[in-house]
Formats: C-alpha cells, structure tokens, sequence
C-alpha cells in the first residue's frame, strides 16, 4: 500500500491536501537472475474517490 499526501497536480487534478492510501500490485518478470519487466495495477478508482472527483461506493 502506498500512502501520501496530495500536494501538488496529479493527472490534472489540483493538489487538495488530502491523504490517500492506495493498493497497488507489483509484478516483476526475471530473465537471468535480472529484472526485465515490470508491471505495477493501481486502485485509480479508490485514489480518485478519496481525492473527491468520483463518486464514493453507494453515491453515483
């Protein structure tokens, strides 16, 4: 889980000072003994709820 507070522009959205916490998961390929890829699913949804610009769970 990531958590932070928003304090600066985020994907257009002014910072509001808000704390979030967001759940992620982090996923890496080896090859080799080395990392070649990664890939990393955030909750958007869930962040875009807590910093107020989508509707929370039973509210749309």
């Amino acid at each position: 889980m990531w958590r932070g507070t928003h304090q600066g522009d985020f994907m257009g959205i002014p910072a509001t000072g808000k704390s979030v916490s967001v759940t992620y998961s982090d996923l890496w390929r080896i090859e080799n003994g080395q990392a070649v890829e990664n890939w990393v699913q955030m909750d958007m949804l869930g962040l875009m709820q807590q910093l107020g610009v989508a509707p929370a769970p039973g509210q749309g």
